[in-house]
């Protein structure tokens, strides 16, 4: 197959968008990319990326077209002319883009819109859309304060009725969690038929066991990986690591970067933490000895209710490594590891209890804490495959570019 991929992210910043592609060119097909420029931790573009001769690459076997659109900074502002200003570059890149497609496939994390110039050029070309759904519009601009109540509720109603108008013309919908189902369906009037699940799946260098020692650790050393934003809300986890602080054994880790880092730090030095180590971005390929050297894997969610519906991408990574999890989070998360029995779980928001859980935790048996260690990897095993993930997303590409209704 000829397949036209959008996604405003990709490579070189890390996300799975750049695997999928890579594995439907190593599968034998025709992968070209429409995406925007890369970012740095501070939402800088790039310097590299400024040059023309860049616009346009070849990575891995992917051909990859990239739209100037603005840098992420910080700030709705700067978010909101990003979006706007890839929706406006990809309009104009589609109308003169060489090359006859079979299908086109939209990696929709934020923003929806960047699916608008694939319905246009589908409608145009007489193509199928196939879309994975990873971040529910307008629902996820509720972790932005933009609710359905309120002074914001014009600025909500108005992403309702592009939502609706964009998932709506979808000829297929992949989602990551059960949840987003019932919402496609409730919310944005999408047909149930046209929504299949294919949860994200787990990178197998997580699955290989390794040791280490993290650096400066106490006895016992609970990390938070990923991204560091308000969707994440580790404040929850800094306010239960002060209540933990007189407790000399424990260390906690954040590893990672993101748009609340610099509250977060700000945060822990208020409260004068010496029990919270900030690592900064780790490449993909140390994680697995940043979980080796763990007592526990933390995963909190902000309590806004999309944030309910999410599975996060990382918590296959969690459960891979096999280290139990420690939870403060409510809907799809909080029942995958209750389901799975690889660690407990608090409400979103709940510090204190998150503390206990992260005491409880540390005062366990080896034996105990291996327990939720080989139900995590066990259940990972067995529904995070990824060769198992990647046939299943190549027969939705085929059927859809077919125009077949599974």
């Amino acid at each position: 197959m000829n397949i036209l991929v959008i996604s405003q992210q990709y490579w070189p910043e890390t996300w799975r968008i750049t695997d999928t592609c890579e594995e439907l060119v190593a599968r034998g097909h025709t992968v070209t990319l429409i995406c925007g420029l890369p970012n740095d931790s501070r939402g800088h573009v790039l310097p590299e990326y400024h040059k023309k001769e860049n616009l346009e690459q070849v990575h891995n076997g992917v051909h990859i077209f990239r739209i100037k659109d603005c840098g992420r900074y910080h700030g709705d502002l700067c978010l909101y002319l990003k979006y706007v200003s890839f929706v406006r570059g990809c309009r104009r890149l589609l109308r003169k883009l060489p090359g006859k497609f079979d299908v086109v496939f939209v990696n929709q994390l934020s923003p929806v819109l960047q699916a608008i110039p694939a319905i246009e050029y589908s409608k145009k070309h007489n193509l199928s859309v196939l879309m994975y759904c990873q971040d529910l519009w307008p629902e996820s601009l509720s972790a932005r304060g933009i609710t359905n109540h309120g002074f914001t509720k014009p600025i909500y109603d108005h992403y309702l009725k592009v939502s609706r108008t964009i998932y709506q013309s979808m000829f297929r919908i992949l989602v990551t969690s059960p949840l987003y189902v019932d919402y496609l369906v409730k919310t944005c009037l999408v047909r149930p038929d046209k929504i299949g699940l294919l949860m994200q799946f787990a990178e197998p260098l997580f699955f290989k066991k390794s040791s280490v020692d993290l650096h400066g650790s106490r006895v016992h050393n609970f990390v938070f990986a990923g991204n560091v934003g308000k969707a994440q809300d580790v404040e929850t986890l800094i306010k239960a690591s002060a209540l933990l602080v007189k407790d000399k054994r424990i260390a906690i880790h954040i590893v990672g970067d993101g748009s609340d880092l610099t509250e977060v730090k700000r945060l822990v030095k208020k409260l004068c933490l010496d029990n919270v180590v900030f690592h900064g971005r780790v490449p993909l390929s140390e994680m697995p000895t940043v979980y080796a050297g763990a007592d526990a894997l933390v995963i909190t969610l902000s309590p806004v209710f999309f944030t309910s519906l999410v599975v996060p991408a990382k918590l296959t990574a969690y459960m891979a490594a096999g280290k139990p999890i420690i939870g403060a989070c409510n809907g799809s998360t909080s029942e995958l590891i209750k389901r799975s029995r690889c660690g407990e779980c608090v409400a979103s928001g709940d510090y204190r209890g998150l503390a206990a859980l992260i005491q409880s935790f540390s005062n366990m048996s080896k034996e105990e804490l291996l327990t939720y260690s080989n139900h995590g990897r066990e259940y990972a095993k067995g529904n995070f495959d990824r060769r198992n993930y990647f046939d299943a997303l190549e027969k939705e590409l085929i059927l859809v570019a077919k125009k077949i209704n599974q």
